[in-house]
């Protein structure tokens, strides 16, 4: 007759022990893990939207502006014609509550110094900075921002309300219409995902 062997109840406590302590010590960079990504989510709604005003300008060869709709922060736009007779106010929308909730933007009309110098994103935008009036970039039939410098959104900064050790995104907009998202951590010469 063959001995059959098991697991006894110490072992069995040992290991739940073990799994316990690590998924303890795992939990800290889990919740940044998931900030992080509804911040780059975020970033990411953000940059098709301006991409797609800028695409639907030059499909339509109108005027299309992007405009963020939330006065809190919460990543929330809508993409439509300026003039109502050509095409839709209302082409489409993103609103608050869909994806991250903790996700915010804040935003600047301030023009980018050309060259980008090292430090150019080294101050934070907080969350719903610059969203006070309508926060917007109008695209011309050629595709580029239209709008004089100053006047409308050169640079949006995704952060997170509920941690700042979040990974930190930032959407840039050129006057020519190139728009762009980075990660002001990371040096450009490393890598194309950095900023400067």
């Amino acid at each position: 007759m063959r001995k059959q062997s098991g697991v006894n109840l110490i072992e069995l406590m040992v290991a739940i022990s073990i799994l316990g302590l690590l998924l303890a010590l795992a939990m800290p960079n889990f919740s940044r893990m998931v900030q992080d990504a509804q911040n780059r989510t975020a970033a990411e709604s953000v940059l098709n939207g301006l991409q797609l005003a800028r695409a639907e300008a030059l499909r339509r060869s109108t005027q299309v502006r992007f405009t963020l709709t939330d006065k809190e922060g919460k990543v929330a736009w809508t993409v439509g014609c300026v003039n109502a007779n050509i095409c839709s106010a209302s082409i489409q929308e993103r609103g608050p509550d869909e994806g991250g909730n903790n996700a915010r933007v804040g935003v600047t009309t301030v023009a980018l110094p050309k060259p980008l110098k090292p430090d150019t994103f080294a101050s934070i935008l907080s969350a719903g900075a610059g969203l006070d009036k309508p926060a917007v970039v109008t695209f011309d039939s050629f595709g580029r921002a239209s709008a004089p410098a100053g006047t409308e959104i050169s640079r949006i900064d995704v952060t997170n309300a509920k941690t700042s050790e979040a990974r930190r995104y930032v959407v840039t907009v050129g006057a020519g219409g190139q728009v762009r998202m980075c990660d002001p951590d990371t040096r450009l010469g490393g890598t194309p995902q950095g900023c400067t």
